[in-house]
């Protein structure tokens, strides 16, 4: 097997996405090249790729613009009457019963509730710097929200359904507990409905779960 090099010598994304990094030693890579090494693993990750594609001077130039949209959002709390053509970073609008209530006005709700969507297109815009979005982009966003789970997603649900299954009795006396469990998240995953680990599934799989022990025993 290929041996995975530094990451001083790795040139493409491509390349780099080629091997498996550990989160912690993508923090270790941040670090080592002075850049921030907060967030999880694939924050860090989408920041590596960055740094291959822009270079350093560049990455460096991008990350202090992202920066500085973000403190402005947080010093400038808005006063004006918050309207669709709002800017949210400029204007410094923030998730707070203000822009609630204008929301719960908008729709005409009884209440209503901000959405991870919605904090998610504010974190994407401060990232990059974009000025424009507006209180009419967010709501959108609310509206429409992206389809595809965020990779970040994807590992939360799996380490909850990991996490479930293991504390749960009827899993007890398996053997092959991480290979069901993969079995089990794959089945779950691929199919409408919930993505939590249901102890029916161990009848619904029974057959297949049989298999999986008898191969642990040989």
């Amino acid at each position: 097997m290929k041996s995975r090099p530094s990451f001083e010598k790795i040139k493409t994304i491509a390349e780099f996405e080629s091997y498996y990094w550990y989160r912690e030693e993508l923090q270790d890579i941040c670090l080592a090249l002075q850049i921030s090494a907060k967030g999880a693993k694939a924050e860090l990750e989408e920041r590596l790729r960055s740094f291959l594609t822009l270079g350093r001077e560049k990455f460096l130039k991008k990350e202090n613009s992202s920066k500085s949209s973000s403190s402005v959002r947080r010093k400038n709390k808005s006063e004006k009457e918050i309207t669709l053509k709002s800017k949210i970073i400029p204007e410094g609008i923030r998730f707070d019963s203000k822009f609630r209530e204008f929301c719960r006005e908008y729709y005409d709700l009884k209440k209503f509730n901000f959405t991870k969507a919605m904090a998610e297109a504010v974190r994407d815009a401060e990232k990059i710097g974009n000025l424009k979005l507006s209180v009419k982009d967010l709501l959108k966003v609310y509206e429409n929200p992206p389809k595809e789970e965020r990779p970040d997603d994807r590992v939360l649900r799996w380490n909850r359904f990991v996490k479930d299954f293991h504390s749960n009795p009827k899993t007890s006396p398996l053997k092959n507990k991480l290979n069901i469990a993969a079995f089990l998240w794959g089945k779950v995953r691929d199919r409408a409905g919930s993505k939590k680990f249901d102890p029916s599934l161990l009848e619904e799989f029974a057959k297949e779960i049989q298999i999986l022990e008898a191969k642990s025993n040989k």
